[in-house]
């Protein structure tokens, strides 16, 4: 008689296997959640600090950044913090909100300077080196540009002139630029663009005339190399002509 035939079991291991991944998958989730969970209960703004201001209070630069406390750190919107502060104050250039684990947030600003003053037609307004618009002039000791009208200025907005002065207005942004770059900026009092030959421009008891057009960072450091040496007279009233002769600096003694 044959003998009676054995049963084959499946090893233990095996057939747990098939609730492995499942397993993996659900702890996985659970992590996710219990760490969501944390964020939006432990991760809450207590404080907010400001860093690189100087025109603005701390105050006023975290009012206008829409940020309460309360809020949760972790889902911040950063890009629309920044719009908030750039669009309410036109004296910040740039702003770089920054968590600060577990609780706080801190906004890294960087300002703007006033550099000159430009007509506007119902007074004058303040514009940065890079032709932005802050606000009407209170008075302030800046290069005063002549021959430009601003049309229609807002705070915070890239200065607009009608078609006929675009190109001067080109011409006396990258001269400020320039000169700004330079650290010479303050030292002219006036930059004058009605000139049609040139871009005229007042230092001390000088008469500037640049090219309408070039590289004014070669035109400042030739300039600033003669008014330094022994080339021109010095405390002398006079033109410092850079459009006759490339590469020099000519001298015009006022009559």
């Amino acid at each position: 008689m044959a003998a009676p035939r054995q049963r084959r079991h499946k090893p233990y291991r095996s057939r747990r296997s098939r609730f492995g991944p499942l397993s993996k998958l659900l702890s996985a989730a659970a992590v996710i959640a219990a760490v969501a969970v944390a964020c939006v209960v432990f991760f809450r703004v207590n404080h907010i600090e400001v860093e690189g201001n100087q025109r603005y209070s701390a105050q006023e630069i975290i009012d206008a950044s829409g940020i309460q406390m309360g809020d949760n750190l972790v889902a911040l919107p950063r890009g629309r913090i920044a719009s908030n502060i750039l669009s309410k104050l036109p004296y910040v250039e740039g702003v770089v909100p920054r968590r600060a684990l577990p609780d706080g947030v801190v906004l890294v600003v960087t300002e703007r300077t006033a550099a000159a003053s430009v007509d506007t037609g119902e007074g004058r307004w303040l514009i940065s080196a890079q032709g932005r618009l802050l606000e009407p002039d209170p008075g302030e000791p800046v290069t005063a540009i002549t021959g430009l009208t601003a049309l229609a200025p807002m705070p915070g907005t890239s200065i607009q002139v009608s078609e006929e002065e675009q190109a001067a207005l080109r011409y006396v942004l990258e001269l400020m630029a320039a000169a700004q770059e330079s650290g010479t900026l303050k030292d002219y009092s006036s930059i004058d663009c009605t000139p049609t030959a040139y871009i005229g421009a007042e230092r001390g008891v000088y008469h500037v005339r640049f090219p309408r057009g070039g590289d004014y960072g070669y035109y400042l450091r030739l300039l600033n190399s003669a008014l330094s040496s022994a080339q021109l007279p010095q405390d002398v009233p006079g033109t410092l002509d850079l459009t006759i002769e490339e590469g020099r600096v000519h001298f015009i003694r006022d009559k």
